[in-house]
């Protein structure tokens, strides 16, 4: 007579403690392979830069329209600023080559910023809008966009030469 009869088979009841431990191990190894990858930040910071120079092209544009006054974005590789001519009146002073007077935004604080470490945009230049919302040239003096493609980490900005649209991929 066998003492197993009428007993049913034995299970397992969990994991063993060696099993365990290899998961961990394993677990412990990706994560410090895959782990800074998912932590680095550049990415993010290059994106957040980028939208804001976007935001500062669309803003001085946006400006030039609204006072029919040129207004310009000082660009270079690690900031930039909208600045306008000095008013004369109720009109722009078209001979100001100083553009002295800084764009405030909508929070009260001067549109303009620096780059974050490890961020730059390129091509430097001044980016002028005349009071049609285009890109323009003129003052020549003071307004000398490099080109209509700007680059920031990844990213393009792109402004239309002929509609003055301002894209960011």
């Amino acid at each position: 007579m066998s003492l197993t009869r009428g007993r049913a088979p034995r299970r397992s009841l969990g994991y063993t403690l060696i099993e365990l431990v290899t998961v961990m191990v394993i677990v412990g190894i990706l994560a410090s392979v895959a782990g800074p990858h998912f932590f680095n930040q550049t990415t993010f910071t290059q994106r957040g830069y980028a939208d804001e120079v976007t935001a500062a092209f669309q803003f001085a544009q946006k400006a030039a329209v609204a006072s029919d006054c040129p207004a310009r974005v000082n660009l270079t590789a690690g900031s930039y600023a909208v600045q306008q001519q000095a008013a004369s009146g109720n009109t722009c002073n078209t001979s100001d080559t100083t553009w002295s007077t800084t764009v405030i935004g909508l929070d009260g604080n001067s549109v303009q910023n620096t780059a974050p470490s490890g961020t730059t945009a390129s091509p430097a230049g001044l980016y002028c809008f005349a009071g049609s919302g285009l890109l323009t040239s003129v003052p020549s003096s003071a307004c000398t966009p490099s080109a209509y493609t700007v680059t920031v980490g990844v990213n393009t900005i792109t402004i239309d030469p002929l509609t003055g649209l301002i894209q960011e991929q």
